[in-house]
């Protein structure tokens, strides 16, 4: 065969021009041409309804994923949700303005702001006098940090019920009627006893309480 009629025919490679009739024809005669040309094409419908099918499978699958991946994120957004205060705090210490944080964290910068207005930083120390498990007199038993709310002066509103708040949380029942002492400082780290902003004792209970 020679390399001429190797070569495909104008039929192989080029589109037929539809008829001039069916251009000239209605929307509602090319839709029933349309009809019936799929008609004969059962193969042809077949691959439309698949093709129709597999969009609305992807859209979905792709609603599942979005969905997925927004609660994701939101459960990891909750491991850090609670920190969020202490976070806006530290940052100020640090000598970040509150726009600077508020950017930084992709938070509205009022927020921010109240967070700083109105809570403090602090951190504390449980001790215990003449605990079995620990050893004699004054022995620390506890120490932590955390926010609390802040009153005009910058300082602890309400200390005494946060300082009860921590003895129970911490001695719980079995330990109650032993004598305890509560120490804050303002700020996440302890300091000497000496510089600790607030300080408050509990003796131990008689016999007769417990």
């Amino acid at each position: 065969m020679s390399e001429q009629n190797d070569r495909p025919t104008a039929r192989e490679y080029h589109h037929k021009r539809p008829s001039r009739a069916l251009v000239e024809a209605s929307v509602d005669e090319q839709r029933a041409a349309l009809a019936a040309y799929i008609a004969d094409r059962p193969d042809l419908a077949t691959f439309a309804r698949d093709m129709v099918r597999a969009f609305e499978e992807h859209g979905a699958a792709d609603a599942r994923a979005r969905l997925a991946a927004a609660g994701a994120a939101r459960k990891e957004w909750k491991k850090y949700e609670r920190e969020v205060p202490a976070l806006i705090l530290d940052g100020r210490d640090a000598g970040m303005s509150g726009a600077e944080i508020a950017a930084t964290l992709g938070m509205n910068s009022s927020y921010v702001f109240r967070i700083l207005r109105e809570q403090v930083r602090y951190s504390y120390r449980i001790d215990v006098y003449d605990d079995p498990d620990i050893g004699p007199g004054w022995q620390a038993d506890e120490n932590g940090e955390g926010v609390a709310d802040a009153d005009e002066a910058g300082g602890f509103a309400n200390p005494d019920e946060l300082a009860d708040e921590l003895r129970q949380d911490m001695l719980g029942a079995r330990r109650a009627h032993m004598a305890a002492r509560v120490l804050f400082w303002k700020g996440p780290d302890m300091g000497p006893d000496d510089e600790a902003v607030y300080v408050r004792e509990w003796p131990a209970a008689d016999a007769d309480d417990q």
